[in-house]
């Protein structure tokens, strides 16, 4: 097992978690990270999981105390094809 206070956090590699998903029976957690196309798949106990939550939620907390707030609305993102944009000449492109 890796020594936790051994282990300097900057010098990890990261990816950047932009989904999850997962699912549970009673012996196990099962869920996958996403980053882009790429899909890390993990496993672990409910004792173990609930470990991660309350850390996670730790971490969450101290985060909005020093910075607020974090908002959770659903970003506005327009596509850069509309229907009001078909038939449309492309100009050159």
């Amino acid at each position: 097992m890796i020594d936790p206070t051994k282990i300097d956090i900057n010098q990890l590699p990261k990816k950047l978690c932009d989904g999850a998903i997962g699912g549970y029976n009673k012996e196990i957690f099962s869920f996958a990270l996403t980053s882009g196309n790429n899909l890390d798949s993990f496993a672990s106990t409910p004792q173990m999981m609930k470990s991660i939550s309350v850390w996670m939620s730790g971490q969450i907390g101290n985060y909005e105390k020093q910075f607020g707030v974090i908002d959770m609305t659903p970003p506005q993102i327009q596509s850069p094809i509309q229907s009001a944009d078909l038939g449309k000449p492309n100009n050159g492109q």
